[in-house]
């Protein structure tokens, strides 16, 4: 009877442990950040540099990106006596309605069309050079000017010093006593065209105003993209705390309206997601409480809820897994990608 009793008990404890292992099921968990952000290029054009890397922390409010602008420089001194561009507007409709987005006067903007047609009779007053200083002179006005043009007889002056009007006939000398031995000719005074200031990009920023004396190359406005909305902003901000996941962009990279630069994770809602074999799904549902471990913290155990069993099974070795997700509730920092292990029962 003794012996029944011993064989009987050993039997109970093989049940017993066996039962145990069978509900000692365990599965392989990685901690993943199920609210992503995915952050787009608001406009069309070239990415500044900037510093961050994937995996770094963001700020709400931290800029991500800038966007380079487009410079308009002058394309020669003179003094701006129109500007028909405002900030936000469509360089191209300003174009269309007033041929530039501003206007510079030259800053000599008075030439002579001269010929030596008149010229006293002596070589050296008809075989002239650009960049030859002349002397004018019309009545009692006297000034001085500089050759900047021949074609033949005829030659441009352009007028750098004196009173003189449009239409004035004007004496030109080779030299400044202006005696009529030395003069090189006669000529009207005429006008230089204005520099029309061309863009078709959205204008973002004006750097000049009317009246305003430029000199060549100076900075007068900056533009975008001109499929761009008024007012875009240059600048693309993070919208919420969390860890920049995915990087796709590089400073200097040129984008388009639309194209992913970036995805956002957010920290405060992260989940455990646990790969579970279809034999082990039995008896599961959502709501049950279950531990787990972390590698991050040996020995630690954390307990978690069934938030989800996705119905998607994932095919490996003849066998089908299925995503699980936990909810995290610990003190811990605890981060994406962190790997683990879940124990499952009943």
């Amino acid at each position: 009877m003794k012996t029944k009793l011993i064989t009987f008990a050993a039997l109970l404890l093989a049940l017993t442990l066996s039962c145990a292992l069978a509900f000692a099921v365990t599965a392989n968990a990685t901690v993943v950040a199920p609210e992503t952000t995915k952050i787009t290029a608001a406009m069309s054009g070239i990415l500044l540099p900037f510093d961050f890397v994937a995996g770094d922390r963001v700020a709400a409010g931290d800029t991500l990106f800038t966007y380079d602008t487009i410079p308009v420089y002058a394309q020669s001194s003179g003094k701006v006596v129109a500007i028909f561009a405002e900030e936000g507007a469509s360089g191209a409709g300003v174009m269309e309605r007033y041929g530039a987005l501003a206007v510079i006067e030259p800053k000599n903007a008075l030439y002579i069309a001269a010929s030596t047609a008149q010229a006293y009779n002596k070589e050296e007053n008809r075989f002239l050079h650009v960049g030859q200083t002349l002397y004018l002179k019309c009545g009692s006005e006297e000034g001085e000017g500089r050759i900047t043009n021949i074609d033949g007889a005829n030659y441009i002056v352009e007028i750098l010093d004196g009173d003189f009007e449009l239409r004035d006939n004007v004496r030109c000398f080779r030299k400044s006593d202006m005696k009529a031995e030395e003069e090189t000719g006669r000529g009207t005074v005429a006008r230089y065209a204005d520099t029309a200031v061309q863009a078709h990009g959205r204008i973002t920023a004006i750097h000049v105003k009317e009246g305003d004396t430029v000199a060549d190359g100076d900075l007068l406005f900056e533009v975008v993209d001109a499929s761009s909305k008024p007012f875009e902003p240059l600048s693309l901000t993070a919208p919420a705390n969390g860890v920049l996941s995915a990087l796709y962009a590089v400073g200097g990279m040129q984008v388009y309206r639309g194209q992913l630069l970036c995805e956002i994770a957010n920290l405060d809602a992260l989940e455990l997601s646990v790969e579970v074999d279809e034999m082990d799904l039995d008896g599961l549902r959502v709501g049950d409480t279950l531990t787990y471990t972390l590698d991050a913290y040996a020995g630690q155990t954390f307990t978690g809820t069934v938030k989800e069993i996705r119905p998607l099974g994932m095919q490996r070795q003849n066998a089908s897994y299925f995503d699980v997700r936990l909810s995290i509730h610990s003190e811990r920092n605890i981060l994406p990608g962190m790997n683990g292990t879940v124990t499952l029962g009943k």
